[in-house]
């Protein structure tokens, strides 16, 4: 629904275009920054397109060292998110089981299983 009275900025020091995950995290690091001059946009509802759907698939390991850390950092950052409004963000993270059923993956596993020692996570 659109508001007939609602008036936007005509400009901004950032606009940042999309209210998922990304969108989000990025207004909100800015602001942590200091910026105060930023706007999001959004169609619809906060977190309501891809990032809905992919909700509860939340993990800290991947292949890419650099996916990894960013995993990581999000999801200490849930928390310290809960911590610093008082919310909840829904975040339950009940960990998961890999099998190996060839000798790579399980090559590929212990490398993650030695990722999630370096990070100081549970393998």
């Amino acid at each position: 629904m659109t508001n007939p009275e609602l008036k936007l900025k005509s400009h901004a020091q950032a606009v940042v275009i999309g209210g998922g995950l990304v969108g989000c995290s990025i207004l909100y690091h800015l602001t942590k920054l200091g910026w105060s001059d930023v706007m999001l946009l959004e169609r619809s509802e906060l977190t309501s397109g891809s990032t809905w759907h992919a909700a509860a698939n939340i993990h800290g390991l991947h292949d890419s060292t650099n996916i990894s850390r960013l995993q990581h950092y999000t999801m200490g950052l849930y928390k310290e998110l809960e911590a610093e409004t008082g919310q909840g963000c829904g975040i339950f993270q009940p960990g998961s089981l890999y099998l190996a059923q060839t000798e790579a993956r399980e090559h590929q596993l212990r490398l993650q299983a030695a990722k999630a020692k370096y990070y100081g996570m549970n393998p």
